[in-house]
């Protein structure tokens, strides 16, 4: 059996930038290769021209990346995850084993998988193992991999899944409790799911943070979709341990970015996870909130109580700025 030392875990929430930054560690670590990407968009030709071309058809999206040569590990995860480390942590949280996720698919690393067979992508091999006993003796001491999380604030991100489950192929995810999804008022779906399944995962990483700083530390996906290339140079420095040259992200980040992938999942004829109906796209607008009816203050404030119920620190969001004028106004 191949073995695997302990990779670094970046994780997102769902719907908080998993696939922009798969797609950013992948083209790094092609052009890093000495490979070629052709931006489906400009034609121009990044990288070699003469190196292998991104093989987008078999790009399945990890979980786990062979990044060697980039980053100083062998693997590098990107997915959803609670923070591994975190169950024996708990103390006075006694609502988080309680809770359950709304759907599969919040942590990957504690669903029971064959982790002995971890599909990675960028590699000679399609799967390794992933030691999932392992990285949670190590995290939960202190000693294990460096740990990233990206996160979206609440309101979005629950309004941004809720669309997505809807469109899902899986009817795990168009239907929760017995119910359409698509006939669900979003408040119901808001505090009744949502926000539970955002608690247990993000409340895993606060409190990691807090206990190993140095190890765990937390993104915010709006300050990184503000200026992705800081914000991808400040995740990878973390995971790495250390800041390294990398004169190959801009182009990276620069070829990640929304309309590229669209162009991409056209080109494919499928979404980038293939969670869609054919020819439905991954790839969603940004949501405009000054129209949205979902977004008052109203909702803002109970959202930031039921959060700070759970013990969760509502103040390391970044909230709609409709909200905020809405709430000073009121």
């Amino acid at each position: 059996m191949r073995t695997t030392s302990l990779p670094p875990i970046l994780a997102t929430i769902p719907r908080s930038g998993t696939w922009f930054l798969r797609y950013v560690v992948s083209f790094l670590v092609q052009l890093d290769r000495g490979g070629r990407i052709d931006n489906r968009v400009t034609g121009r030709i990044v990288g070699d021209p003469a190196g292998t071309p991104f093989d987008f058809p078999q790009f399945k999206g990890g979980p786990l990346f062979y990044v060697r040569g980039t980053l100083p590990t062998d693997h590098l995860f990107v997915g959803h995850t609670v923070c591994p480390g975190f169950p024996d942590t708990l103390s006075t949280h006694s609502w988080w084993h309680r809770t359950c996720f709304h759907v599969r698919g919040y942590d990957y690393l504690h669903e029971g998988l064959d982790y002995d067979f971890t599909p990675v992508d960028l590699a000679p091999h399609c799967n390794t193992p992933l030691p999932v006993p392992a990285l949670e003796r190590a995290a939960r001491k202190g000693r294990g991999p460096r740990i990233a999380l990206v996160y979206r604030n609440p309101v979005d991100q629950a309004a941004s899944y809720y669309w997505y489950c809807q469109n899902h192929k899986d009817a795990a995810y168009r239907f929760l409790a017995g119910h359409s999804l698509s006939g669900m008022p979003f408040d119901h779906y808001l505090f009744g799911f949502a926000l539970p399944s955002y608690a247990k995962q993000f409340i895993s990483y606060q409190m990691m943070s807090v206990r190993y700083p140095s190890l765990v530390r937390l993104f915010s996906y709006e300050a990184l979709m503000r200026d992705p290339l800081r914000g991808v140079t400040a995740i990878l420095d973390h995971l790495a341990g250390k800041s390294c040259a990398r004169p190959a992200l801009a182009d990276a980040v620069w070829l990640a970015e929304r309309d590229h992938l669209k162009a991409v999942e056209r080109e494919l004829g499928r979404s980038l996870d293939g969670s869609r109906p054919d020819r439905v796209g991954h790839m969603r607008h940004p949501i405009k909130r000054a129209t949205d009816s979902r977004w008052d203050a109203t909702t803002l404030e109970r959202t930031t109580s039921a959060l700070a119920g759970l013990g969760v620190d509502t103040t390391l969001f970044e909230w709609p700025v409709v909200e905020q004028r809405a709430a000073s106004a009121a």
